[in-house]
């Protein structure tokens, strides 16, 4: 167990802890970067990496796609409200 990016770079796999949980497990072939996987627990729960929640403005709640082929991981905006006559002409601002 280490601390130390430098010396986690030189193991062939690598599980992090965040918030007391595991997070994520990185795999590498000898000499190689590796691949980062996140942990799917027994619940079904993940923790995205930090970097990911930052870039993509994930905050609170965030709203999930079934895709064919992966889950699409979206921040909870809402959606535009459609225009009335009531609200036609009326800037954002103004309401």
């Amino acid at each position: 167990m280490t601390h130390d990016p430098l010396v986690s770079e030189q193991v062939r796999r690598t599980v992090r802890i965040r918030d007391g949980r595991t997070s994520s497990e990185t795999l590498r072939e000898r000499g190689g970067t590796g691949q980062e996987f996140t942990v799917l627990d027994r619940a079904g729960r993940l923790q995205l990496p930090g970097e990911y929640v930052e870039r993509y403005g994930l905050r609170g709640r965030v709203r999930l796609t079934a895709e064919p082929d992966h889950v699409g991981v979206w921040p909870d905006v809402p959606e535009p409200a459609a225009e009335t006559t009531e609200t036609a002409g009326t800037s954002e601002q103004e309401l």
